[in-house]
């Protein structure tokens, strides 16, 4: 399973999208670094709007040992620029769907546009919603 920093981050801070994402969390995701650089980035900015002892480098930590297989960028930069281009998206988004191409994998994501691309591309996609 592919899964984006909109799954990731709801495991480690509350959002509305938690519950949903949690169904995810057992199944050995797979994801690019970037989801690191993403959720790490999200942390410090609920750290220095609300949470001001979050731990962000121990969270960080938590995180990698829960999505133990992070594939590298720059091998998949070339399907992600290939798909970015056509599709007039984000390119580092691209890179999930470029490693669910590879790989063969469904993608997990709360992301509505990046669904509707996957899908343009046959790739499976999980989205979830927010909490009810």
């Amino acid at each position: 399973m592919i899964i984006d920093a909109s799954v990731a981050i709801p495991w480690l801070i509350e959002t509305p999208f938690s519950s949903a994402a949690c169904a995810f969390k057992p199944l050995m995701p797979t994801a690019p670094g970037l989801l690191m650089l993403e959720t790490a980035n999200v942390l410090l900015k609920y750290q220095r709007q609300s949470h001001p002892t979050l731990d962000i480098v121990e969270t960080m930590k938590l995180l990698r040992i829960i999505i133990p297989n992070l594939v590298d960028d720059q091998l998949l930069l070339p399907s992600a620029i290939k798909i970015a281009e056509p599709a007039g998206h984000k390119l580092y988004d691209c890179l999930y769907l470029a490693l669910a191409l590879q790989t063969a994998q469904p993608l997990a994501t709360a992301d509505k546009r990046l669904a509707v691309i996957a899908e343009t591309l046959s790739i499976k996609v999980h989205l979830i919603e927010a909490n009810a």
